[in-house]
């Protein structure tokens, strides 16, 4: 019943704690749910900010501006590319050259000098050919004609004629009114100029800056009618001056000098639109495209993303690079670097564009990027799969010490009830054998002590030695009772701590002698062999001189007792490592281990029935132990069954200084 009063409410507690345990866990869970949430939501809702923020930029920047300029303010955005659609919805930029007329008579003016030059080889008869066509009226005519014999005189390796020739072209008046191809013609003669003033820097320093300056101006603007190069020229020439001003020392000591990351830009930015013009040559490949709206458009060796954007009209189609999509992601980075979560986002294709690549597990929170991110998915992992002991670790600590705590009182109590319970189970079976003992030990000598006065009383006595006889006997019964007496009020006074000793100096061989006299009566009766041994120069020990004796005649007292017929017993007194040893051996019955471990409890005895050899209460050798125990000292046995014991008291000696 102690069990289960203690068992019981000790399990319920528990099963009380892990319900709390596991409801803290959960409310962690969702606390931890809403706030990453709410983190996600805030960091979304910054990114859509972002692209609103430069689409508002944009808009305010291209407003009122024709299809180049916005292409270049594009292009100096974080943008990579650009289809711009007018109110029908053609395209009129990127300007490829198949969008550009170029005179349908030109190949039948040329044909006899390009098959001069390029077949024939004859270049000098090229040159003859190019000078004739170069007087034609046709500005168009004119300028293939000049940069044919420029070419042409380059061939022949006359460079200065070449030069001269070219520059006609390539500074010409006409650049400010002409249309697309001849515009083209002008920027192909500056390249070519350029190509051939690289190799005489020293005497035309000036004209190859010129001309350096004049071919910047070509790629990045307009002339007065209008006209621009086309996308592929623009990109091709842009290409060829960056490889020209690398090669250049001169150009680079130039005060204008080349902006090289922004002309990468532009070549990068021309020719992602002319491989995107491909997809979307109209607006009507752009159905169902809402505007401000990312999507994936292109998988090259980075992924290529557009976005739809309507302005006055007009439809731009802007690109940019997986590298230059994600920057308006950084949120994310600076909202979960330092949380137990981290992010990745994919696209609306479901392609991985940042954070972790391959998070471990399932994705804890999943939510959209936003409205101009549509169909992009942030997910969120935890770092740590104990994120949730740790968000709960507080409430959890608190449950669970409150729920030890609860615990360990209740078993102390129970322990303190069980020891109060089994004290007094203890002790009753303890007085039921002590009432048992003494009924039997105190019944035995007064029955004899009776029937011997009886006889006596009634005369039924042979003679006067008989008498004599009977009366030992009852004075030996009468000894008996005074020592059981004897050891029932030690016991008594050493249960209620009221056992007073008068400790003084005392010889050890004093208490020895002592003890032996007092048991040597008794041992003389019998078949007993009694040897004292006490060694010389002892050292006195602080003792109560009653109380040691009594200790030496109960173990001398037992030694007799538990000893067959032919009695060998022996005390001994010794100094030892700073203590006086008191010996008594016997060669009795011997004690086993069990027996050594209970021997010194009080009213234990190795026979317990009531019809055993020897006299006593069990109560000799625990009054020893008190004794011994009182005087700072110890008792220890050896012993082994059948071949007798010898029990060892250790006293500390006296400082007589």
């Amino acid at each position: 019943m102690l069990a289960v009063a203690v068992i019981l409410p000790a399990v319920c507690l528990l099963w009380f704690m892990n319900r709390a345990v596991e409801n803290v866990r959960m409310a962690a869970r969702q606390i931890v749910i809403d706030r990453y949430e709410g983190d996600l939501t805030d960091t979304s809702q910054k990114a859509n900010g972002i692209w609103k923020e430069n689409l508002k930029f944009l808009d305010k920047k291209i407003t009122d501006k024709g299809a180049f300029e916005i292409f270049n303010d594009i292009t100096g955005l974080d943008y990579d590319g650009a289809i711009i659609y007018d109110k029908t919805g053609g395209r009129i930029y990127p300007l490829l050259s198949s969008d550009v007329n170029t005179p349908a008579e030109l190949g039948d003016t040329f044909a006899q000098a390009w098959r001069v030059e390029f077949v024939e080889q004859d270049y000098a008869k090229a040159a003859e050919l190019y000078e004739q066509k170069a007087r034609s009226k046709n500005i168009y005519v004119k300028f293939t004609a000049l940069i044919g014999e420029s070419r042409s005189l380059t061939k022949l390796s006359e460079l200065d004629k070449a030069i001269s020739t070219c520059r006609q072209v390539a500074f010409s008046s006409e650049e400010k009114n002409c249309d697309i191809p001849t515009l083209t013609l002008i920027a192909n003669a500056r390249l070519l100029l350029m190509e051939l003033l690289h190799q005489n820097v020293k005497d035309k320093g000036s004209l190859v800056r010129d001309t350096f300056i004049k071919l910047l101006e070509i790629i990045h603007e307009k002339n007065e009618g209008r006209s621009v190069l086309p996308s592929e020229q623009r990109a091709f020439l842009a290409r060829r001056i960056c490889e020209i001003y690398e090669q250049s020392p001169f150009l680079k000591s130039q005060p204008r000098s080349l902006d090289n990351e922004s002309m990468q830009k532009l070549i990068a930015a021309e020719e992602l639109s002319i491989r995107m013009v491909e997809r979307f040559p109209t607006v009507m490949a752009l159905p169902n495209w809402p505007n401000g709206r990312l999507k994936s458009v292109a998988k090259e060796k980075e992924s290529v993303y557009g976005m739809r954007h309507d302005i006055n009209g007009r439809t731009i189609l802007l690109f940019r690079y997986e590298k230059n999509a994600i920057r308006a992601l950084w949120h994310y980075e600076n909202t979960f670097k330092d949380s137990d979560m981290v992010y990745r986002i994919l696209d609306d294709s479901g392609r991985f564009l940042t954070g972790a690549p391959r998070p471990e597990g399932e994705p804890f929170i999943t939510a959209f990027v936003g409205e101009h991110f549509p169909g992009w998915r942030a997910e969120l992992y935890l770092k740590d799969a104990d994120v949730f002991k740790k968000a709960a670790s507080r409430e959890v600590a608190l449950y669970t010490w409150t729920g030890v705590l609860v615990i360990v009182l209740i078993l102390l109590a129970g322990g303190f009830a069980g020891q109060a319970v089994g004290k007094q189970i203890k002790l009753n079976r303890l007085k039921n054998d002590f009432i048992a003992t003494v009924s039997h030990e105190l019944k035995t000598p007064l029955a004899s002590m009776r029937v011997l006065v009886d006889t006596l009383l009634e005369g039924r006595y042979k003679d006067q030695e008989q008498v004599t006889d009977y009366l030992q006997l009852v004075s030996k019964e009468n000894e008996r009772l005074t020592g059981l007496i004897d050891n029932f009020l030690t016991f008594s006074r050493m249960e209620r701590n009221k056992q007073a000793f008068d400790f003084e100096r005392v010889s050890p061989a004093t208490i020895a002698r002592d003890a032996a006299d007092a048991v040597k009566t008794k041992f003389d009766k019998g078949k007993c062999k009694f040897d004292v041994s006490i060694g010389e120069n002892l050292p006195d020990i602080l003792v109560d001189r009653d109380a040691m004796v009594t200790v030496l005649v109960n173990l001398l007292d037992n030694a007799y007792k538990y000893s067959h017929d032919e009695k060998r017993i022996e005390l001994s007194v010794s100094a030892e490592d700073g203590s006086i040893c008191f010996c008594v051996s016997d060669n009795g019955i011997g004690l086993s281990r069990r027996a050594i471990k209970k021997m010194f409890n009080r009213f234990y005895q190795v026979d317990r029935s009531l019809t055993r050899p020897t006299e006593g209460c069990g109560l000799g050798l625990s009054i020893v132990k008190f004794i011994v125990d009182a005087h700072k000292g110890t008792i220890s046995v050896d012993s082994k069954p059948d071949e007798g014991s010898t029990f060892t008291v250790k006293l500390p000696t006296t400082d007589l200084k």
